[in-house]
Order: structure tokens, then C-alpha cells, then sequence
């Protein structure tokens, strides 16, 4: 805050802090993250004793204001995903608002910018889903031609995960279709002759799935001390790998049943 600056609005600094920290979350951030930005906005815009609880799901806020009145507030956490610009960016506003550079008015509109963020263009993200699951393929042992076909499948599995996200179908579904079309895909790839090794085009072509952040920041909470979240991240990384497992298996045995035989 600048000095002289009249303090805003106690109500509006709350929104503000559980915003900021509702949309690290939504952004893949770790739970003690979106904690200690809501913690430093309200701090820094004449908030007292601000706490926050956060957990995959929620973020629960108060502090104190200057009249001595208790403001608190709940934001619930419906969608997650993977965008770190927007972590990198409420970092940034948190820390400017700290240290004096940035007003609440500033930060509002700031805030408001950067939930406007998307993800990378189209193309993009396309190719870096092709060139990902591509070499995830080499890496596990397939040959070039196995390469190829992954990142083709790569590619069209991006697209199919981001049309069945805009149509609000939970990750679960999303993943068991998502294994399922994996599996059958490099099978018949198979079949045709297009790839040596269907096996490692399918985990290849399915690393593009695997819930690898989910995983990381169940660790890393865990590790903090903030063990709802570990295990509730935990949790969620367990049903992404079922669900994967869940529509791969279902794939294998459609296609051993309409005898398609082994790999």
C-alpha cells in the first residue's frame, strides 16, 4: 500500500485474497501456495491475523479487520488444471502488493487479467502433445515408425481430453475413454502394420494421461505438513491411474474378444 492511500474496502480485500488463491489452485499450484498468497494479499491491504485453509477441493479465508469485525469466506475449487503463467503471475501481484508497488485497485484489475489467461494456442499444445508422447515412445524402446504413430495419436488425443473437458465430463470418464481409444488405436496400428511394437506406442501414446503433477504435489504437500491435501491429491492421482487402466483393459479384452489376438 502507498502511503496516505486509503484502505479499501475490508469485504472487497476478502473477495480479492480468495480469488487469488482459488485460482492458483484451479492452476495446478500446491495447497500451502495458494495459503500463503491469500495470507499476503489480506496482509498487505490492512488485513490482521488473515489464515487460510486450503485444500484441492476449497479455500477458507478470515483475518481480522482494522474495525476489529472477523471477515470470512469460503471459495469452492470446481475446475483444476495445468497452467503455470497464471501461478506465475498471482506470485508476482502477491509480492508486488507486499511490498508497496501495486494498490488494490492495481491489483484487481491485474487479477482480473490474468483470470482471462488461457492455455497455449492450439498448435501449441497439439504439438507439444505429438512431440511428448513421440518420444516418451523412443524412450521406453519403440522404433521411429512406432515414434510416429504415437505422436499422430498424441496429437488427437489432446484435442479429444480438451473437447470432453468443455463438455464438463469428469476426469475419470475422460481418462477411461481416453485409454480405451489409446489402446485400440495402436492395436489396429498394429494390425495394419504401421507400428513393430503396439506396447510401447500405447504407454507411450498414455503418458500424456498419467497424472504426473497430481502425483508430484501429493508429495510435496505431504511433505509440508498439509496431509488433507497430500492425501486428497493422492486420491485423485489413484482414480486418474484406475480409470487409465480401467479403459486400456477394457480395449485389450474387446480386442481379444473380437480376435484380434495378442501383441
Amino acid at each position: 500500500m502507498q502511503e496516505n492511500q486509503p484502505l479499501p474496502d475490508p469485504e472487497e480485500v476478502l473477495l480479492l485474497g480468495a480469488d487469488a488463491a482459488r485460482i492458483v489452485l484451479e492452476s495446478g499450484a500446491e495447497t500451502y501456495r495458494a495459503e500463503e498468497t491469500a495470507q499476503a494479499v489480506c496482509s498487505s491491504l490492512g488485513g490482521v491475523e488473515a489464515e487460510c485453509f486450503a485444500t484441492p477441493t476449497g479455500v477458507m479465508l478470515s483475518f481480522f479487520g482494522l474495525d476489529g469485525r472477523v471477515r470470512s469466506i469460503v471459495r469452492r475449487v470446481s475446475a483444476r488444471s495445468m497452467n503455470l503463467e497464471r501461478i506465475a503471475r498471482v506470485n508476482e501481484l502477491s509480492r508486488s502488493l507486499y511490498a508497496g508497488r501495486l494498490d488494490f485497485e492495481g491489483a484487481a484489475a491485474e487479477l482480473g487479467r490474468i483470470e482471462q489467461l488461457t492455455g497455449y494456442p492450439r498448435p501449441v499444445s497439439v504439438l507439444a502433445a505429438a512431440a511428448g508422447t513421440g518420444f516418451f515412445t523412443l524412450l521406453f524402446g519403440g522404433r521411429w515408425n512406432d515414434a510416429l504413430v504415437a505422436a499422430a495419436l498424441g496429437a488427437v488425443l489432446s484435442r479429444l481430453t480438451r473437447a470432453l473437458a468443455r463438455r464438463r465430463i469428469s476426469d475419470f470418464f475422460t481418462n477411461i475413454v481416453g485409454g480405451a481409444a489409446t489402446a485400440l488405436a495402436c492395436l489396429l496400428a498394429g494390425q495394419a502394420g504401421l507400428v513393430s511394437n503396439p506396447d510401447t506406442a500405447i504407454i507411450g501414446t498414455i503418458m500424456l494421461l498419467v497424472p504426473g503433477v497430481a502425483i508430484t504435489n501429493a508429495i510435496r504437500d505431504t511433505i509440508a505438513g498439509d496431509l488433507v491435501a497430500g492425501v486428497a491429491r493422492g486420491a485423485d492421482a489413484f482414480m486418474s491411474a484406475a480409470a487409465i487402466s480401467i479403459g486400456a483393459g477394457a480395449a485389450f479384452e474387446a480386442w481379444r474378444l473380437l480376435g484380434g489376438g495378442g501383441l
